[in-house]
């Protein structure tokens, strides 16, 4: 194991009917947004070994020319690049043998991780907001009639439609759910101000049942990171003499790519 990188599978195997690349490699921080984690997810649960790099900076991954949209995740195989959150997710869960084979499945499977996309880009709007006018845009957000609710509606009423069987699509788990359950955990774990823990929970039903059962999955409880002792921290001299000069503001953006995952 290299340092920040750790080469990942997990214990049972699933059949992939394409070939799988001699090298993979996952890009991103040392944290658990969905973005990332329905990619590394999608391998781990389809036993397809990659390496989980974690400590690569932006920085230098533009200088070696693997952020094609200037942005992370990215996924490499065999030295070649691939971004945008739903070509990789459909890639590697193509290569788990967890996608669905009948195009109007794949193409649902699609619609979910474009309405995940939409959720975070709507929120994310409001990260860059004062206070006062950022709890504003919030209240409205979760309005009945608020750009949030109409987003998560959407992936609501697919899940619905699916028979609420507590998968987005089809009976078995895909790609679909595993985006909407870490969406849906970092939404409600109270790090995003004006945002009620129980908003999703209480407004969404059939989304509440589809975390609930990605949960209990025996191979997504095998990946979520184990509890560690949390040793009391201690205090640190500030490095920085002209620090930020909103902090708030960038302590929450980060918060946008927290590692937390929702409590039981």
């Amino acid at each position: 194991m290299l340092a920040g990188v750790t080469m990942l599978s997990s214990s049972a195997p699933a059949v992939s009917a394409i070939a799988r690349p001699a090298s993979l490699k996952v890009y991103y921080g040392d944290m658990a947004f969905w973005r990332a984690e329905v990619v590394r997810l999608a391998l781990f649960m389809g036993d397809v070994p990659f390496e989980d790099v974690r400590d690569q900076k932006r920085a230098d991954l533009m200088a070696a020319g693997k952020l094609t949209f200037g942005a992370v995740p990215v996924l490499e195989a065999d030295g070649k690049i691939l971004s945008q959150t739903s070509a990789m997710a459909v890639y590697a869960a193509k290569l788990a043998g967890i996608h669905p084979e009948d195009a109007w499945d794949a193409a649902k499977v699609d619609e979910c991780i474009s309405g995940c996309t939409d959720v975070t880009v709507t929120v994310g709007k409001t990260f860059g907001m004062k206070d006062d006018e950022k709890a504003s845009a919030r209240a409205a957000l979760i309005a009945p009639d608020g750009r949030l609710t109409l987003h998560l509606g959407g992936l609501e009423k697919i899940c619905a439609e699916n028979g609420g069987c507590s998968y987005a699509v089809g009976s078995t788990m895909t790609v679909a759910d595993i985006s909407i359950w870490r969406l849906v955990g970092w939404l409600s774990s109270g790090i995003i101000d004006g945002i009620p823990v129980d908003y999703v929970a209480s407004t969404f039903p059939h989304l509440a049942a589809l975390v609930a059962a990605v949960d209990a999955h025996p191979k997504v409880g095998e990946w979520k990171p184990k509890p560690k002792p949390n040793p009391k921290p201690k205090p640190k001299p500030n490095p920085n003499p002209n620090p930020d000069p909103n902090p708030t503001q960038v302590g929450e953006w980060k918060a946008l790519h927290s590692k937390f995952y929702a409590p039981k």
